[in-house]
């Protein structure tokens, strides 16, 4: 959560970046309500530190305790690149991303570049325990190899906040922002010159600090931007408690005309909290979702409230990922049994039309195998597929590999993709997805041998489904086919919407199966009775759908020849 966020005025502060996950934030000196540049001179009063190039010097006694990310330090250490640790004696010169595991952590870094103060400037440090502070300076130190030479400063004050100041500058290739004693958890306000408004310059002040009290709406793990029409969705949201202080607030969604509110009590600071909702059924339409806090006192509302859109339709994707791989998966394949990974699907129709299957993969290795199949007492009947591909791969690295299918489905239960990896083979990876939720439907193993849970994460594997395996409710309402039924096709026919404007208008045989689709240009689709390939279509019964307006609007045709 390093990005930069909307400014805000609240009533003492304003918060333009963060929180990470140690509930930090930073304000500049740029924005309104940000810190005040006041630069402190220690050249006369201060102690300087003999550091040489690429060189780290301390512990340097603080001279009170001062909490960072839960843990009170009492001493610090002073590297010649731009940097400040309370653990590390590295002396990287080449700067990392911002939060990293790679040494160095527990991290302040106001300008992590490679410096060079045997080459020139000075660098200083002073306790100042009356004034409740502690500041380390670099003077005129210039950036190595070059005449560049930056004057900035640290100040950390013992209420546990801290600011970076700067005098005078002449580098942007440079890291700045704090992470943790793991490299985990941190928050980056500037890298290599981006973003482009938190660019450096002379006279600039950043002030990192936490809030006591600040609920946030994270995210909505259910449903996803894409749900079936007519499934029941059990909402499932993720709220956080940002601040330094337990918290209890209401929280409510709204999703549509459904609106629910729940209740999080003493949630601890820095912790975050599942609630599932009761179940939300969509239609085919468009939902606006609101999900919002409501903590008394509240020091940062900017957070409180988190919008998505969800689009409800009879035709989509099954999955349980949001599409990212966290990491790669991988099972070698055995010499001596079939080894797969596989995911189990919850399927919202008692038939449709299994229109395809993908996997996410990191590299070109084929799979010996890709099944659809139903499920048999908690494992995938393999005997039984839906859809078998032998030896397939994908056409590039880190992509999905996808699979099409057009086969009409009516399971007793669920439905399993299985891929399997060739014997002996060292890939392909297949993409996990370790953001919450964690469904359980992920496994690896043999089918002959034994199943094991994937307990930490998502395989990245989807089924594509159509729902509307003919047409069950006609409604006239939203199109117009004018000229003589029953058969409007002698020549062609325009099929008028009541909403101008473009989309797409689909038409389906009898059996649910698209024929032919249409771009609709200022509300009107011509269709001569042709399929794609321009064959002309057999006598018969036709179904014409609109998208281009709110909800599902189909009418059947009949066309002869």
């Amino acid at each position: 959560m390093s990005r930069r966020m909307l400014l805000l005025f609240v009533p003492t502060l304003l918060v333009a970046g963060g929180p990470d996950r140690g509930g930090y934030r930073w304000a500049d000196s740029d924005g309104p309500g940000g810190p005040r540049f006041s630069w402190i001179d220690i050249t006369g009063s201060g102690t300087r530190i003999q550091l040489g190039d690429d060189d780290n010097q301390g512990p340097f006694a603080l001279g009170f305790g001062f909490d960072f990310y839960g843990q009170v330090r009492d001493s610090v250490r002073v590297c010649s690149n731009g940097w400040l640790s309370f653990a590390s004696a590295s002396h990287q010169f080449h700067h990392h991303p911002i939060p990293d595991v790679r040494d160095p952590n527990s991290l302040l870094a106001p300008l992590w570049t490679d410096l060079d103060p045997a080459q020139g400037g000075a660098v200083f440090y002073l306790s100042d325990v009356p004034r409740g502070r502690f500041t380390v300076s670099w003077v005129g130190v210039p950036v190595h190899g070059t005449n560049d030479s930056l004057t900035f400063q640290v100040v950390l004050d013992t209420s546990g906040s801290f600011v970076f100041q700067y005098l005078s500058l002449g580098a942007d290739s440079c890291s700045v922002g704090i992470e943790n004693d793991s490299g985990l958890v941190g928050l980056e306000y500037l890298r290599n010159g981006l973003p482009q408004e938190n660019r450096l310059h002379d006279s600039l002040a950043i002030r990192f600090f936490r809030l006591q009290h600040d609920a946030c709406a994270s995210a909505v793990l259910r449903p996803m931007e894409q749900v079936f029409a007519g499934d029941s969705i059990a909402p499932l949201v993720l709220v956080w408690n940002a601040g330094l202080s337990p918290a209890s607030f209401p929280v409510a969604l709204k999703i549509g005309s459904y609106e629910q509110e729940m209740t999080v009590t003493a949630l601890a600071p820095l912790c975050d909290t599942q609630l599932q909702f009761p179940c939300w059924i969509p239609a085919a339409d468009t939902y606006s979702l609101e999900l919002t806090t409501s903590l008394a006192g509240d020091e940062f509302t900017a957070n409180d409230t988190f919008r998505m859109v969800a689009a409800g339709s009879y035709a989509g994707e099954l999955r349980y990922d949001d599409g990212q791989p966290d990491t790669w998966f991988l099972r070698n394949g055995s010499p001596t049994s079939d080894w797969a990974g596989a995911v189990r699907f919850s399927v919202p129709y008692g038939q449709f039309r299994l229109r395809g299957a993908k996997v996410c993969v990191g590299d070109v290795t084929p799979f010996s195998q890709v099944l659809v199949c139903p499920d048999s007492s908690g494992a995938p009947k393999l005997g039984s597929a839906y859809l078998q591909a032998e030896s397939v791969a994908a056409g590039q690295p880190e992509s999905w590999l996808s699979i099409p299918s057009d086969t009409l489905v009516a399971p007793d239960g669920d439905l399993w993709l299985v891929a399997f990896w060739p014997r002996r083979a060292a890939g392909p990876r297949i993409g996990e997805d370790r953001d919450l939720p964690i469904d359980g439907r992920s496994y690896y193993g043999s089918p002959t041998v034994r199943w094991f849970s994937c307990p930490d994460g998502d395989l990245l594997a989807r089924l594509l489904i159509d729902g509307r395996t003919g047409v069950s409710e006609l409604e006239l309402a939203g199109i117009d086919l004018p000229g003589a039924h029953p058969n409007p096709f002698r020549s062609h026919t325009a099929v008028r919407l009541a909403a101008a404007g473009r989309g797409d208008v689909a038409v389906y045989d009898a059996g649910g199966r698209e024929v032919r689709r249409l771009l609709a240009v200022d509300g009107t689709a011509i269709w001569d009775g042709r399929d794609a390939s321009g064959r002309l279509l057999p006598a018969g019964t036709y179904f014409i759908e609109s998208t281009i307006i709110s909800g599902r609007r189909v009418v059947q045709v009949l066309l002869t020849h």
